[in-house]
């Protein structure tokens, strides 16, 4: 007769942390003002760069949003050596990456090559930076695929509703343009783009960050050449109207005649990742939506079967942030899915989360930051983001002991001062006419067609 082996249903308790070993951090300031984080990492002979300029869509003028994205993207569209598909023929050549985007916040210019290659691929960067060509053609065609990027945007619900989510949240802030107009895009020309970069980037407003196999004093007489004639320029950044405060829930929807579902997204502002409560909002978050067996994802999801991808967000930000809550749900079910959600906000601030909760959602976020720091990019990119969003010198080091010390009373004192579902704005993408009166028990409705 066969034993029959017990059935484990619990999993086992959680190691206690094992020390993170990060590689050390050295500071240099190039002969042109440009500030460089270096970190050796020897174990392969790889570089990873991420030269970062503290300049992104909040600083587009008003009359053109989006300016700040172009002119990212036009940087490896050319330079005034080499047209397009040289550049892009000299960055394969040498087996590397060279690409740039921006954010809300800053640009990145984000580089990957072997280490033997490093000095040709800093020449390469040089060039992008400070001598990018904004040739007519290739911003006419970066234009005309932005526009056409613009116009499938504008057909998805999910984009809808982040755009009227950030309109309501932000108020009058740039954080609450997450996209630009086709008329906006059509007056941009590449003197436009040329004025824009010339009164941002500059050394000292940007940041270097390597990471790999270097030689600190290889590496800096290679920047003196890549960047030689770079040169500080007092970079003033203006001061922003700072977001409302809301002190009601609202709800919006956007008119989507034809969906067959509705896209929720719902929530406000929140501490920025420099403020005491950021960190334990990100343990409450974890635990409220964050991952798979999170509460939202059991109890909306699971146990009542109002959406299959429900989930929560805590934005990272320079000058403001926000906690929402997101999923997409059945027209005749918005109501019910709407008041679960809250419910459980408010659940929170009432009862805060279980011991369990909290091991399991630290526990989480540490395994997840250590997994981050595994590659180079990712320490860079961390890096990158310690500086740009004015957060402690240290945090990298020190993150895993904060997560560590939030405590259920911290939980208790932080959802209670920073999360409220009586303030929160109800973004709905989907037919009004369907929708409409599940939705106006929230709150005020307000109603605007699809665009």
């Amino acid at each position: 007769m066969k034993t029959m082996v017990p059935v484990v249903t619990t999993p086992p308790p959680p190691s206690a942390l094992r020390p993170l070993v990060l590689p050390r951090r050295e500071e240099f300031v190039t002969a042109g003002g440009l500030r460089l984080i270096l970190v050796e990492d020897n174990r392969v002979p790889f570089v990873t760069l991420r030269l970062v300029v503290r300049v992104g869509s909040a600083h587009d003028p008003a009359d053109l949003p989006g300016l700040a994205g172009l002119t990212a993207h036009c940087l490896t569209q050319g330079t005034r050596k080499r047209r397009s598909f040289q550049f892009a023929k000299a960055v394969e050549e040498l087996g590397a990456t060279l690409e740039a985007h921006a954010n809300r916040d800053f640009t990145t210019v984000s580089a990957t090559v072997l280490a033997e290659n490093l000095s040709t691929l800093l020449q390469l960067m040089g060039e992008t930076v400070l001598t990018p060509a904004f040739a007519p053609d290739e911003v006419e065609l970066a234009k005309e695929n932005t526009i056409q990027t613009l116009r499938y945007q504008r057909t998805q619900p999910n984009f809808l509703a982040r755009e009227r989510y950030a309109q309501v949240v932000f108020g009058k802030h740039p954080y609450s343009r997450i996209a630009p107009t086709e008329q906006a895009v059509s007056e941009m020309t590449p003197d436009t783009l040329r004025e824009f970069h010339d009164r941002y980037y500059a050394p000292d407003n940007s940041l270097l960050v390597v990471v790999g196999a270097v030689d600190d004093a290889q590496l800096q007489k290679a920047l003196d050449k890549a960047f030689a004639g770079w040169r500080p320029q007092g970079v003033r950044h203006e001061a922003h109207e700072p977001p409302p405060s809301r002190q009601e829930r609202t709800v919006h929807i956007v008119d989507r005649p034809g969906s067959v579902q509705v896209n929720l997204l719902m929530g406000h502002l929140a501490p920025r990742p420099n403020e005491p409560d950021f960190l334990p909002l990100e343990v409450v978050n974890t635990a409220l939506g964050g991952r798979a067996g999170s509460r939202l994802f059991l109890n909306v999801r699971e146990q009542k079967g109002f959406a299959y991808d429900v989930s929560s967000h805590l934005s990272e930000h320079r000058e403001a942030s926000s906690f929402s809550m997101s999923a997409q749900v059945r027209p005749e079910v918005v109501g019910e899915a709407v008041e679960g959600m809250l419910k459980e906000v408010e659940t929170l601030r009432r009862d805060g989360l279980t011991a369990n909760e909290l091991d399991s959602a630290k526990n989480y976020l540490n395994g997840t930051f250590s997994i981050r720091l595994s590659t180079q990019g990712g320490i860079a990119s961390e890096i990158a983001a310690i500086e740009m969003l004015e957060l402690p010198k240290d945090s990298m080091e020190t993150y895993r002991e904060r997560v560590q010390a939030v405590t259920l009373q911290t939980v208790h004192d932080v959802v209670r001062g920073r999360l409220s579902a009586e303030c929160m704005a109800i973004v709905a993408v989907g037919e009004a006419e369907q929708i409409r009166s599940s939705l106006e028990p929230f709150g005020k409705v307000e109603v605007r067609p699809a665009m």
